[in-house]
């Protein structure tokens, strides 16, 4: 080897000495720098003519672990999804508190049921009924802000998508920049490793939002796609993800998706962050909303059954119902109600100024039960008429109203029988605007899955249009879903004469969240009756999913607490007024006086079988009072008769009494002729309610003590039978659970997100102690290579003193 030959080998080995210091001097000025790998620069041998001709830096690399990666960001994907997760159910549950707090939704329920336990014992009082409305607007209240909350909260992740949307475009814009620096610098011949640090952390804060999956062509240019390969994200040139906000969420509503070039992508995430963000927006508050609407629609009717079993005291001069209906509304209705007409202490207004009326009134509806109502002999004393739309009951000349619903039943449209007060609503404690003219079924996960309704049929009916009674009949196999029932029901109606544009806003699907209701939405209200078990299985009601905040104490017991229900109209005490004088003989002027029939019958009606008493012109008193007392059926529900002297009336009356203080009463047979028992002897009851009368006050306090309220599926919830105070508390045990486990998980991924990552960081990043070892090798290297340089120049000094 020349001289030449050897200076060109040492300045090759300082070159190269001194690339890799500066290597190595980079390493060691980014230990501390995120997503820094350490770099590695190659040394190779430097020939010429096959000769060594000193030495050179090869390419410089990363030592990243490329499956490391690939774990790192699907694990970021589950983190992403996992902290949005953990951050809306804790605050769910800040919203909700635990089930010791005072704020809880729950223990506003049971502070309810304190008050009126109160109330039930003293309800003479104005104390415990101010303090009863306050702790139920204190729950309507509750409700409310839980069904705003919630919907704000959709609005608020609706925000943070929008967000994360377009982070995520701006990251696969810079993502694609860097693809072009990575394949300008490689044509070049450049290193390109710093490029790519930042790339990755692109690519890893990318796949937090989204699950995705990279391919690196052989120009080092990476193409990335979302996870399961369907949709490409970027190619060269990036996709753009677009998202449209929602402008306000209601209960019930649906937002937007994400699409990309187009194409709807939502139901193709499974991780990142935009994955929760939805499952929270469309699954899990929807379906928290449900629970919230379930509640409060059990505990408003359980309430208002009670309340409209009752009266107040001194009863009120009228009712106003809550339902809108109108006078042509068909109704499907059994068993009889008492009307009566009193005064300010709870008295009959006259001995006639009640009347029981029998179900379903001649026309069946509600026109037919207006007309009843005022055709009967309590209508001299008071009248009942259609107000806006409401059924309203007003006394005359002052009287007052009292209502005992006794065994009447009314079908709603959706399925349930409410006595006659709590179907119109007259006395409602808990007011929210009840009507049939839209019909919502609950929400389903799926609208083309099958329902697994028993193959059958309903009829939807209604007072007018195609829908007048009876109405169309809609026939349903086993194997039809949510969108079969749609369109059967737009055919029927079509069938019926309703045209294709018509039937289709009267039945249609709307989102919930990510699920589906189906809606019929007609003119009038109406009536479903189905032969099977379809409308039950897909859940049709006519509470809609904004129920929980359209509820409030009804305005007239707040202007007057006195309006709280205390006693119940007299249904349990009856009396003959006309005196008998000899007990054992024939009643004087009894019936049938002229046959036939025969004989007449005296039915004793109730929550029971009814029980016939048959008598004729030969009956006597004790015939009559041991004919109740050796009924089986009437002694077990403690109905019992007693025989009574009564000085003022000079001779003996009969005295029927219910002693549990159940409504009771009698239809007789012969009864508009004259020569009835009920009107021979004047059988009925002799007042309307008493002042000292607290049953209605306790029966709604024990509301709160039942167990076997009948809670529907909701929001993922099983159906149960329980109380409302347990119900609330699961509800918020649920809730709490969720947040745990949402907690548990984030928590997870986290800490599996920082092993992969210190993982990566061991095998890529820069070690002190390494560099600092490599950096005095590269030292010596350089000194020696100058070492060498040196000996030559003396040797070429030597060589031209010599010459």
């Amino acid at each position: 080897m020349s001289l030449t030959q050897a200076l060109n080998s040492a300045i090759s080995g300082l070159n190269t000495a001194q690339s890799r210091i500066a290597i190595t001097s980079s390493n060691i000025a980014n230990v501390n720098t995120p997503g820094y790998s350490k770099k590695i620069a190659g040394q190779e041998t430097l020939t010429l003519g096959g000769q060594g001709a000193g030495v050179q830096v090869a390419d410089v690399y990363r030592n990243v672990n490329e499956g490391l990666v690939r774990e790192l960001r699907g694990e970021l994907g589950k983190a992403g999804r996992e902290e949005v997760r953990f951050e809306f159910f804790q605050r769910i549950q800040t919203l909700f508190g635990t089930p010791q707090s005072t704020a809880a939704i729950s223990q506003r329920i049971s502070d309810l049921a304190d008050s009126f336990e109160q109330l039930g014992n003293t309800p003479e009082q104005n104390s415990p009924r101010v303090e009863a409305i306050e702790s139920a607007l204190q729950v309507m209240e509750s409700f409310g802000n839980l069904s705003d909350q919630i919907q704000d909260m959709r609005d608020d992740i609706d925000d943070t998508i929008s967000d994360e949307v377009d982070t995520a475009n701006t990251l696969l814009s810079e993502i694609s920049e860097l693809n072009t620096d990575i394949v300008r610098l490689n044509n070049l011949g450049q290193p390109t490793t710093e490029v790519q640090d930042q790339r990755d952390q692109k690519i890893n804060a990318l796949s937090k939002i989204i699950d995705l999956t990279t391919f690196t062509r052989s120009d080092g240019a990476v193409v990335l796609f979302t996870a399961n390969g369907a949709n490409t994200l970027l190619d060269r040139t990036p996709s753009k993800l677009e998202f449209q906000e929602t402008s306000g969420f209601e209960p019930g509503t649906g937002g937007s998706g994400i699409t990309l070039n187009g194409t709807d992508i939502t139901d193709t995430l499974r991780t990142g962050s935009l994955k929760g963000l939805f499952e929270m927006r469309d699954t899990e508050l929807p379906r928290l909303n449900d629970q919230i609407v379930e509640l409060a629609g059990e505990l408003r009717d359980a309430i208002n059954e009670e309340h409209n079993k009752g009266t107040a005291f001194p009863p009120p001069t009228n009712l106003s119902g809550t339902r809108m209906v109108a006078a042509n509304d068909p109704l499907t209705a059994t068993g009889t109600f008492r009307i009566a007409a009193l005064d300010e202490n709870g008295e009959l207004t006259a001995s006639d100024s009640w009347s029981d009326i029998t179900l379903p009134t001649t026309p069946a509806t509600v026109q037919g039960m207006v007309n009843a109502i005022n055709a009967s002999d309590a209508g001299t004393y008071l009248t009942a008429s259609l107000v806006d739309g409401r059924m309203v009951v007003e006394g005359i000349d002052g009287s007052r109203i009292s209502i005992n619903e006794m065994t009447s039943a009314i079908t709603t449209s959706d399925g349930r029988t409410q006595g006659m007060s709590q179907y119109f609503g007259l006395n409602d404690f808990v007011a929210t605007v009840r009507r049939s003219d839209t019909l919502t079924s609950s929400a389903r996960d799926s609208a083309t899955e099958t329902i697994g309704a028993t193959a059958s049929s309903f009829v939807i009916s209604s007072g007018s249009g195609v829908l007048t009674t009876p109405g169309i009949t809609v026939n349903y196999t086993a194997t039809d879903s949510l969108t079969d029932v749609r369109d059967s029901i737009r055919t029927a109606l079509q069938g019926a004469g309703m045209t294709a544009a018509d039937a289709a806003e009267t039945a249609y699907l709307v989102e919930d969240g990510d699920r589906f209701r189906l809606v019929i939405s007609y003119t009038s209200n109406m009536t479903i009756t189905d032969s099977g078990t379809m409308a039950n299985k897909i859940g049709m009601t006519e509470d809609m999913p904004t129920l929980a905040g359209d509820m409030d104490v009804a305005a007239n017991i707040k202007n007057d607490p006195a309006r709280i229900v205390r006693g119940q109209m007299n249904a349990d005490v009856y009396e003959t007024t006309t005196p008998v004088i000899n007990t054992t003989t024939a009643i004087p002027d009894l019936g049938p006086l002229v046959p036939p029939p025969i004989n007449y019958t005296l039915t004793v009606n109730g929550a029971f079988t009814s029980v016939n008493i048959d008598y004729d012109s030969n009956t006597s008193l004790e015939d009559i009072a041991n004919a109740i007392n050796n009924s089986a059926t009437l002694t077990d529900n403690n109905i019992t008769a007693e025989i009574v002297f009564d000085s003022n009336l000079g001779g003996y009356q009969l005295r029927v009494t219910d002693a549990d203080g159940d409504p009771f009463f009698f239809q007789d047979s012969g009864a508009g002729v004259g020569d009835s028992l009920t009107e021979v002897l004047g059988l009925g009851i002799q007042y309307g309610v008493h002042e000292g009368d607290n049953s209605a006050a306790l029966a709604l306090s024990n509301t709160f003590e039942r167990t076997d309220i009948n809670f529907e599926a909701a929001g993922g919830l099983s159906a149960e039978r329980t109380s409302l105070t347990d119900f609330a508390a699961g509800l918020i045990a649920t809730t709490a659970t969720k947040a745990s486990v949402a907690e548990s998980s984030y928590e997870f991924q986290s800490s599996l997100v920082s092993d992969l990552s210190n993982r990566i960081q061991n095998e890529a990043g820069v070690n002190l102690d390494e560099e600092m070892s490599d950096l005095i090798i590269f030292q010596r290297a350089y000194s020696a290579s100058a070492r060498v340089i040196s000996t030559v120049d003396e040797l070429f000094d030597a060589l031209l003193n010599a010459v």
